[in-house]
């Protein structure tokens, strides 16, 4: 097969990269003169669409946070009948909603309880009757009726002296029973920092709301002075001190080019001799009315960015004339460097890899790279099947020192399948087999994705390691997260196989950590990496004395010693579902009573 040199590829490439790219050269640069009026609209654009985002990303998670404390409450989490217990969980719940100035609760005895957030940043808590409040009794039989989360219309908060945005929620039990509601307030202060950036000292975004009234914009991150009250809550776009703003509705400067490529999406004032681009968007969904969010800029600012757009060309053209004198340069030593690969990969024929490597190449050298590697891969099939990939991966790292002995706190697990041994009689040695394989390969998935060494196979038995290969300060979170995990996917497939008129699985789990010795356990020549000591032994222990805990129910059982609970640097972190089981065993080898938690 004839084949092309390395120098002559990278040179052909190359040149066509020069052709092609000095072609698209000239045409950006003849086009450029006409596409300043369009960077101004594309910038503005983006950037009011990420003006869009970033309301969303402020008000949502105050939605979310608002529903999930509604179906805890609804759910019975939640004691609604307990002020203190209520008041706590607005609180806590406003800690996670940092733009949110009140959380309330009102109850069918027509109490508001409270969590307010002061201008310190401290929340106090209270509770108040509905009936002290102005239009309180009103706003909530409206809530009576509804059925769905929905952002109200503004009222007047007589603290802020601003008004405020609020999202209600209804709390309905599962029969759909009415049993309160919650409410969530900003301040349109809040609002106004929470989506503009006064630090670049630019301002220029705004939310209206009625065609004129300002309900966003940099003036008002502090309202005071504007001369807001109950009954003229927002200012008008000409009382926030921002000249051109007020004059966002004035008759637009007209302009084929402008006109087609804005559309509805904005316009073109001129202000005191200056033309501004106004660019903006229809934001529903945050009250009875519409936002118009946008922002505003000078239709000069086109200009630099075509200025750079020119000198980004200029300076492209250069560097591809450099660039190619370099590729022919590096071309050459390129080759010399992929003739290293066939001896490389000769070299670590050990590695592996699934997939066939050998590609025909019309390069030399890369072609002559994959026939070794190619070689290679033929020893590699096995030996990924019976070492661990992690080991291998130490191994590539730091030499023999990877498996050298040495003492190290670890958590094992053992699992066993209840039972195997009638089960399997029935069944023939090939289903047997594949029923093992499908078992150890659920089983390797949840072990192997929390970073843990499969050590061996016992039979229908799995022994597994955290923090052997690779040390880890949480290896007995690791372990437990890994139990859980099997736990959850063994009743997966048991459903499966329930549904195909298979037996299902039932599996024990024990978990214990303490210190082991890692590192090379066996004769010359045949060795094993794994860890011994009496931790495995009583780990072990551990997965048989699940016996003592499995009800017939049961198709899982989880113990864990109290050690391995110990260790872990955050329970809480675990989400266990239930508070795990305590009781003090007695264990072969152990005259003290030990610790047994049960987690599943």
């Amino acid at each position: 097969m004839w084949r092309l040199p390395l120098i002559g590829a990278l040179a052909f490439a190359f040149v066509s990269l020069a052709l092609i790219s000095g072609a698209a050269y000239i045409i950006v640069l003849a086009g450029a003169t006409n596409t300043a009026e369009r960077l101004l609209v594309d910038r503005a654009g983006r950037l009011v669409e990420a003006q869009i985002s970033l309301i969303e990303s402020r008000l949502n998670p105050i939605t979310d946070q608002l529903e999930l404390l509604s179906s805890l409450a609804a759910a019975g989490r939640i004691d609604i009948n307990s002020p203190v217990a209520m008041r706590e969980a607005l609180a806590v719940t406003m800690t996670r909603m940092p733009a949110v100035s009140a959380a309330v609760f009102a109850t069918l005895d027509l109490q508001l309880h409270r969590a307010i957030r002061h201008p310190d940043g401290a929340i106090t808590r209270d509770t108040v009757k509905l009936s002290e409040l102005q239009r309180g009794l009103e706003r909530f039989r409206e809530m009576t009726t509804s059925h769905s989360t929905f952002w109200g219309a503004l009222f007047w908060n007589s603290v802020l002296k601003q008004p405020v945005l609020n999202v209600r929620t209804p709390v309905r039990r599962n029969d759909d029973a009415f049993i309160g509601a919650l409410v969530a307030t900003v301040a349109v202060g809040d609002l106004s920092s929470l989506i503009g950036d006064p630090e670049k000292g630019k301002g220029r975004y705004f939310v209206l709301v009625d065609h004129d009234q300002v309900l966003a914009h940099r003036r008002l991150i502090d309202p005071r002075g504007l001369g807001l009250t109950e009954e003229r809550p927002l200012p008008t776009i000409t009382e926030v001190d921002d000249p051109i703003l007020a004059h966002i509705w004035d008759p637009p400067t007209r302009s084929a080019q402008i006109d087609r490529m804005l559309g509805d999406f904005g316009h073109v004032v001129n202000v005191d001799g200056r033309s501004w681009v106004f660019v903006y968007r229809s934001l529903p969904g945050y009250g009875p009315q519409p936002w118009l969010v946008g922002q505003y800029f000078p239709l000069e600012d086109a200009t630099a960015d075509l200025d750079k757009l020119i000198n980004g060309a200029m300076v492209g053209a250069a560097t591809l004339a450099v660039a190619l004198l370099l590729a022919l340069a590096m071309g050459l030593r390129m080759g010399r460097s992929i003739r290293t690969i066939t001896s490389a990969a000769e070299a670590i024929g050990k590695l592996d890899f699934d997939e066939p490597i050998r590609k025909d190449s019309r390069l030399r050298e890369i072609d002559d790279a994959a026939h070794s590697l190619e070689k290679a891969r033929g020893a590699l099939k096995w030996f990924r099947a019976y070492v661990p990939h992690r080991l291998v991966f130490r191994l590539m790292e730091r030499g023999e020192d990877a498996v050298a002995s040495r003492r190290r706190n670890v958590t094992v697990m053992f699992t066993d399948i209840v039972e195997f041994t009638p089960q399997a009689e029935d069944l023939p040695e090939q289903e047997t087999a594949a029923l093992l394989n499908h078992h150890f390969a659920l089983l390797g998935a949840c072990i192997e994705h929390e970073e843990g060494v499969i050590d061996k196979y016992i039979g229908d038995s799995v022994m597994a390691v955290w923090g052997g290969v690779s040390h880890s300060d949480d290896h007995a979170a690791a372990a437990i997260r890994a139990a859980l995990e099997i736990a959850k996917v063994i009743r997966e497939d048991n459903a499966v196989r329930r549904a195909a008129g298979e037996k299902p699985i039932r599996v024990r789990i024990g978990l214990h950590s303490g210190p082991v010795i890692v590192g090379n356990i066996g004769a010359p020549g045949r060795v094993n990496f794994t860890v011994v000591g009496d931790t495995v032994n009583v780990a072990q222990r551990f997965e048989q004395l699940g016996k003592e805990f499995m009800r017939p129910s049961d198709e899982v059982v989880v113990l864990a010693s109290g050690d391995t609970l110990a260790s872990v640097k955050d329970l809480f972190a675990l989400d266990l579902k239930a508070v795990p089981e305590l009781e003090h065993r007695v264990i072969k080898g152990h005259e003290e009573p030990v610790e047994v938690y049960r987690l599943v």
